[in-house]
């Protein structure tokens, strides 16, 4: 029996408190590695299959791009408020919210009901980087976390070698025609704008998204216009029209694919 005992001791990982703090500032702290992953976004789908624990997942964020190996993997509508009865059904260890894309009386009923949540909303690729670590070391896989992290940064750094050291030509990133709606300075795609040789040409604008008329359009000198919109009437005319692939909007690993088909068209 003590032989038995020994092995055990041997055997068994000794976790104690995992302990991390999500893009909020709050602490997220499970007493083992998460079995039973739940996520409210699609970027975070993605963060969980590249550390390697989609097998823990128990339902996802409704989407249309997700592998194959995730088919069987039940579905939740984010779009509107929350099916707390199935979700409370799946009995989930960990959910991954969306801080900004999920609807807050979601999320502090979520908090209020004592399932534990990490707060997804980075502000800068560094943070999606350490969002992989942390969510590693949630799952029990520390090692993968900081692989996937590496792994991530060093695809950002390889996606586009021929415009690391090109002019920063003046760009509008248009996420919407009519009316006009674009990102300010605040947002994590200036660092990718930036990584293809561009620059965001409303980047003194304080925000992450915001609405403008058409006149401050037409007031800018614009040399490139990314887009993920279908041909539309635009009020200004530009030298170079990129169209943004889903995998450019989503603040997630699968953000290098995005990156290297922007730098391709140029």
């Amino acid at each position: 029996m003590r032989l038995v005992l020994l092995f055990i001791a041997f055997t068994t990982p000794a976790w104690g408190d995992i302990r991390v703090v999500d893009d909020l500032g709050r602490e997220v702290r499970l007493s083992a590695p998460a079995q039973r992953i739940l996520t409210l976004a699609p970027h975070a789908t993605e963060m969980i299959l590249a550390i390697g624990a989609e097998k823990n997942l128990v339902a996802v964020a409704q989407f249309f791009g997700y592998p194959p190996s995730l088919d069987q993997v039940p579905r939740i509508n984010t779009l509107g408020g929350l099916d707390r009865e199935y979700l409370l059904e799946t009995s989930p260890d960990l959910v991954i919210a969306w801080a900004s894309g999920n609807r807050q009386a979601d999320l502090l009923w979520l908090e209020q009901a004592g399932i534990p949540v990490f707060m997804s909303e980075p502000n800068s690729l560094a943070d999606i980087a350490s969002s992989l670590e942390k969510l590693g070391r949630l799952a029990g896989k520390p090692e993968t976390g900081r692989r996937a992290a590496e792994v991530f940064s060093q695809g950002l750094d390889k996606a586009c070698p021929d415009n690391a050291s090109g002019t920063m030509e003046m760009t509008y990133f248009e996420i919407w025609a009519t009316p006009p709606m674009t990102i300010g300075g605040k947002h994590w795609l200036n660092e990718i704008l930036q990584r293809a040789g561009l620059q965001n040409v409303f980047a003194h604008v304080p925000r992450q998204v915001f609405t403008l008329n058409p006149e401050s359009l037409m007031a800018k000198k614009i040399s490139v216009i990314i887009t993920s919109q279908p041909e539309a009437s635009r009020p200004i005319k530009v030298a170079h029209i990129y169209r943004a692939s889903p995998e450019l909007g989503r603040p997630g690993p699968r953000l290098v694919e995005g990156l290297r088909d922007l730098c391709a068209q140029m």
